[in-house]
């Protein structure tokens, strides 16, 4: 049994612990190190120059002498991670610098209907053309969030309703074996939850204790749960598939249908079928048979009567399965994903219906919003995920140190004797 980490891996996590937090912070001081890390004051130090000496800091002042007002800046250059979505409808790619500043992104329309050797070709070219200039080792890994549910037991397997193709091939560990960098994957909504709270961590220092993301993509609902700052994956990997949450007692439920249960009644297709089945009834509405979501989220910005019926429905059946949620988790926060429109009386309709199901002093502690993040949280996600796992493993200073590594030019040899 390992009782204790001897010196050189206590100086690793050190290490780690700094740069963790210079990563975490625009600028700091020693100082301010010191009593964020709860290190000594010499330890800093020697870490500080170390990494200045490495290149993977910069300071405001020039030498290495110890200034209470020295500010030291993390200055990571030609070092990235890639995040990779995939959904029934699309998959998208995002290079981050390793301060998570997004240097490029591409995006596809993918269909269920395409053979998914053909999809999964198509994106290897793609990240192979988006990180064509970069060594592979100055990129630090790769994160794919799939749609779940996403089994994690012995074999990576995306179970998706209406995409199973995705669970006959293992597309994290082939890109693994085909670009020679290593993926990670998780469940996308989890992703999106872990960056939200690192959002919430970053702005307020300590973030709320609970939180859940509740994202839908056309007919799936996935939740993202994070609990202290931990990700919640289960057993075998599939905590938090709320939309396979049966809340339909008379409907004939079969593995792979999704009557009964609740993505079927609060995915953002669902606005589209709840349309469709009063079309007739609303003759003045500028809705047809073929609009599709968007153009119902549009004409319910603009009050479109069949419009707010459609929206209002999901909004309620929306807020209904989230009340079983609240009892199940007690999360602090619950934040609905940028697949449902950001607007009031949304929200309002949502709020309204956990009213009728939640008791009022429970709904007191509660906060639930719309994602306040500009960029995808998804891909976001990815790009913590794989910094995390970094830090996890005291392996990020090695991966900077290799990276920055000159090429070394071979000598001339004597000519071998004739």
């Amino acid at each position: 049994m390992k009782l204790g980490i001897n010196s050189n891996e206590m100086q690793k996590v050190n290490r780690c612990l700094v740069l963790k937090i210079l990563m975490e912070n625009s600028h700091m001081t020693r100082h301010e190190l010191a009593a964020k890390t709860g290190l000594h004051k010499t330890t800093i130090t020697n870490i500080i120059n170390e990494f200045l000496d490495i290149g993977i800091i910069t300071s405001n002042h020039n030498g290495k002498s110890v200034k209470r007002g020295e500010l030291l800046h993390f200055c990571p250059e030609n070092m990235y991670t890639v995040s990779v979505s995939i959904n029934r409808k699309d998959y998208r790619i995002c290079l981050y610098t390793l301060n998570g500043a997004s240097v490029s992104s591409s995006r596809r329309k993918i269909s269920v209907r395409e053979d998914v050797h053909r999809i999964y070709q198509q994106l290897l070219n793609d990240l192979r053309e988006l990180t064509s200039d970069i060594p592979p080792k100055n990129i630090f890994g790769i994160c794919v969030g799939m749609p779940g549910p996403y089994l994690r037991k012995k074999h990576d397997i995306a179970l998706v309703t209406g995409f199973e193709q995705l669970s006959l091939i293992n597309i994290p560990h082939m890109l693994a074996e085909a670009l020679q960098i290593p993926v990670l994957s998780e469940h996308d909504a989890r992703l999106a939850a872990y960056a939200e709270w690192k959002a919430l961590e970053k702005v307020h220092g300590s973030p709320v204790s609970s939180l859940v993301t509740l994202r839908s993509i056309g007919l799936g609902v996935g939740a993202g749960i994070v609990i202290e700052g931990r990700m919640v994956r289960g057993q075998i990997g599939i905590a938090g598939e709320i939309g396979h949450m049966g809340v339909n007692f008379n409907a004939c439920r079969t593995i792979g249908a999704s009557n009964g249960i609740y993505e079927y009644y609060s995915g953002t297709d669902s606005a589209v079928r709840y349309m469709q089945e009063r079309l007739f009834e609303f003759p003045n509405t500028i809705l047809q048979e073929s609009s599709t979501y968007a153009d119902i989220v549009q004409a319910y910005r603009g009050k479109d009567p069949l419009a707010v019926y459609a929206m209002e429905k999901l909004a309620w059946m929306l807020g209904y399965g989230l009340s079983s949620l609240i009892y199940l988790i007690n999360p602090d926060c619950i934040i609905l994903g940028e697949d449902y429109p950001d607007y009031a009386p949304f929200l309002d309709k949502v709020k309204q219906a956990l009213k009728y199901f939640v008791h009022p002093f429970i709904l007191e502690s509660l906060t639930i919003r719309f994602s306040s993040l500009e960029d995808d949280s998804i891909l976001l996600g990815g790009y913590y995920m794989v910094l995390e796992q970094r830090f996890q493993e005291n392996t990020l200073i090695d991966y900077i140190r290799n990276a920055l590594e000159e090429e070394t030019v071979p000598t001339d040899r004597p000519s071998e004797p004739s």
